[in-house]
């Protein structure tokens, strides 16, 4: 059994010339990493082996979940039709690979994955899983045992607060109304606009601090750039910054605020490649002086694959930029982020780590019909898919 775990990948890929040549190889080498990550996709989508192709549904048909077993994530092209249409227009590559294979799951914390940051409630019901000791987790399970009628029976309150507690839509909204209850209270007590932090209590100070860090940071998503157990290093894919670089902008992309590493002569080089089209975006809030980082899917010279496998690259400033001069790349085919995240926490949920596709990471987050956010969550299905429908009937500003 083992032996035939090992011989999948390879084995049930669908057919695509580079990866047959590579199946070979895979024969007696076992698969590489790239093969490993889609492997995994499609064992997470199918709830088990049945998420891979097999002769019953060779045909290319979606397998069909067992009963009473959630249905697998939808299919790429129907989650954001809108999105995959500008993908099309910025990088025609990227798109048909997509197209073959844009997947998104929860993962481990990984190099070349995903950070999705969830909404408060999310979090807090997170919490209430998964940290009982925490004080919000303990009060919102403390607010559903009170809702539980009072001539239950022991053991029927455990039955129905382990229904409620499973119910991911319940446990959100009653999430919001404990966050929106304690932050109306907090602000019942502000004077001249300022509510004084020793009028509060150490819970409310510890509510008002995760308030304002989910506002903050609301919707990011983050590319893991390096992970150990040291921590971690992230830079936010979705929030550009600009479409179009001038001298000054190309200076602070390529310098930082440092003795400049590159000559004038290489600053306006760059701005001829990247001039007049540009991804540049604001990576996190620390390292916001240093030389801007460089993300892209091209092996170049002087770049570093992120994660064996992932086909992800950072690094090759010269090259990228000689690339785009001579035509042999396009200006969308790279990334710049200023700034970056560091050591950001997943333990108490107000980060998810998800495993994505290549080209859910590399593409251009500019000017999105539907947000990144929204199209990776719905891509892992499950409960995150659920989250982002809840959080998309806030929205009155998109048209999708």
């Amino acid at each position: 059994m083992l032996l035939l775990l090992l011989a999948a990948p390879a084995l049930l890929l669908p057919p695509h010339p580079s990866r047959a040549a590579r199946a070979v190889a895979c024969a007696s080498a076992g698969p590489t990493p790239e093969e490993w990550r889609e492997f995994r996709a499609k064992l997470i989508a199918g709830g088990g082996l049945s998420g891979l192709q097999t002769t019953a549904n060779a045909d290319g048909g979606a397998p069909v979940p067992p009963e009473g077993e959630a249905a697998p994530p939808p299919q790429a092209d129907d989650v954001a039709p809108a999105n995959l249409e500008l993908l099309k227009a910025q990088n025609e590559d990227l798109w048909n690979e997509y197209l073959l294979g844009g997947w998104a799951h929860e993962s481990p914390l990984e190099a070349g994955g995903l950070l999705v940051r969830a909404p408060l409630p999310s979090q807090l019901a997170f919490q209430m899983r998964h940290a009982p000791s925490s004080h919000w987790g303990a009060k919102l399970r403390a607010r559903l045992a009170a809702a539980v009628p009072s001539d239950s029976s022991a053991a029927e309150t455990q039955r129905i607060l382990s229904q409620w507690q499973a119910n991911h839509r319940y446990c959100y909204r009653a999430a919001e109304a404990m966050v929106e209850e304690v932050m109306a209270a907090v602000a019942a007590r502000a004077s001249n606009g300022r509510v004084a932090a020793a009028d509060l209590s150490e819970g409310e100070r510890q509510m008002v601090t995760l308030f304002a860090a989910a506002q903050e940071e609301w919707q990011q998503v983050c590319l893991v750039v390096s992970a150990s157990g040291e921590g971690n290093v992230c830079v936010a894919i979705n929030r550009p910054l600009a479409k179009a670089v001038s001298e000054r902008l190309a200076a602070l992309i390529l310098n930082g605020g440092a003795p400049p590493p590159h000559s004038a002569d290489v600053v306006s080089k760059f701005v001829r490649a990247f001039g007049e089209q540009a991804g540049v975006y604001v990576g996190g809030p620390t390292a916001q002086a240093a030389p801007a980082l460089l993300v892209h899917g091209h092996d170049l010279p002087g770049s570093t694959e992120l994660a064996p496998g992932s086909r992800l690259f950072t690094g090759g400033v010269a090259a990228a930029i000689d690339g785009v001069l001579a035509g042999e790349y396009s200006p969308l085919d790279f990334r710049w982020f200023i700034g970056r995240h560091e050591n950001l926490p997943t333990s108490g949920g107000a980060w998810r780590a998800v495993a994505c596709a290549r080209p859910v990471a590399l593409k251009q987050c500019l000017g999105l019909p539907k947000p990144l956010w929204h199209e990776v969550l719905e891509l892992c299905g499950g409960e995150l898919a659920e989250l982002s429908r809840m959080e998309l009937l806030k929205r009155d500003d998109l048209q999708l």
